[in-house]
């Protein structure tokens, strides 16, 4: 009888040694890149993951990769070779390093900024497919809604300050919605430079004839340095900016910008995750075309409005999905 029991246990095991090497060797590899502007990026493309059926440490395994301290893309390249993912999904905020990546044997999903990637009909052109960083007419909306939020006075004009070689929403586009509008533009500059950047907002900030300035956040110092929007930028532009603006992503806005007209983060990151599950689960990455992102919001920040002589009407408070009465988020309002 003991020797039954014995031969049972040693089936039980070995029937559970075979089980765990099919168990890892069925182990999907995703790396996630992200910088510390889109951290709280990286669970919600887990969660993205595991909605479609992959779950960390059951049949995923996954490794997390910060940019801030990779300055050459080289470097990114190099570490993305020596773990041999089966995916890399990019959360940083845009361009270099997922040029970088293109023309890797491995599949990349770009949780925004994929417009370089894909042609006109969305169908990737190498080796990485993902989500627009804009939505259709979204120059255009989100002008209207600044219309609502900070209205232009008789004479008064609009400044674009672009940084070309991101081309979030290219000048022409700009131009465009600003004419549909009626919206006429005093100037547009190329501010790629962080320095060049600053000093158009010192300029403008006195001219009463601008009643807008229009940026994204600039790449680079003149030194050829990268320039770090959460603890350069932002906190800058809170000190010396006085005119009205609006931005596309909200953690913009909690840290100092007036208003946003925003693509959600965290539902892009797990609508990011969802389409990396389409290519684990076989589906070849250059069939999958690139989406736009599923969710807007409308984001205020008070203390901003307050510090540069705005108060919100009803009209925009209502129309607000977010509103922030601070710097650090602690004091928030998020409507259902």
């Amino acid at each position: 009888m003991k020797s039954i029991v014995r031969i049972i246990v040693s089936m039980i095991v070995v029937i559970g040694l075979f089980a765990n090497i099919g168990f890892a060797a069925e182990l999907k590899k995703v790396m996630i890149v992200y910088s510390p502007a889109t951290e709280s990026m990286v669970q919600q493309t887990l969660k993205g993951l595991e909605q479609a059926g992959f779950v960390e440490q059951k049949n995923l395994t996954s490794t997390l990769v910060m940019v801030s301290g990779i300055t050459d893309p080289v470097q990114l390249v190099s570490q993305v070779k020596e773990v041999a993912p089966d995916i890399v999904i990019n959360v940083h905020e845009f361009g270099q390093f997922v040029t970088a990546l293109k023309g890797l044997s491995i599949p990349i999903i770009t949780a925004l900024g994929v417009e370089p990637y894909v042609n006109s009909e969305g169908i990737p052109t190498a080796n990485v497919t993902g989500a627009y960083a804009t939505l259709p007419d979204m120059a255009y909306n989100s002008y209207k809604f600044l219309q609502k939020v900070a209205p232009l006075e008789s004479g008064q004009k609009a400044v674009l300050l672009e940084i070309p070689e991101v081309a979030l929403i290219p000048k022409a586009v700009v131009v465009d919605a600003l004419q549909r509008l009626q919206i006429p533009l005093k100037a547009a500059l190329d501010t790629t430079i962080y320095e060049d950047w600053q000093q158009a907002i010192l300029q403008y900030n006195e001219d009463i004839e601008v009643g807008w300035i229009l940026f994204l956040a600039p790449v680079r110092k003149r030194d050829g340095s990268r320039v770090d929007i959460l603890t350069e930028v932002l906190p800058w532009m809170r000190e010396h900016l006085k005119k009205p603006t609006i931005s596309y992503w909200e953690f913009t806005v909690q840290m100092g910008l007036l208003c946003g007209f925003c693509i959600d983060l965290d539902a892009l990151a797990a609508q990011a995750g969802k389409l990396a599950a389409r290519v684990l689960q076989g589906e070849p990455i250059n069939t999958i075309k690139a989406e736009y992102p599923h969710k807007v919001s409308i984001a205020l920040n008070r203390k901003t409005a307050t510090n540069i002589g705005i108060v919100f009407s009803m009209e925009v408070l209502k129309l607000a999905n977010v509103i922030y009465d601070d710097y650090e988020g602690k004091q928030v309002i998020r409507k259902k």
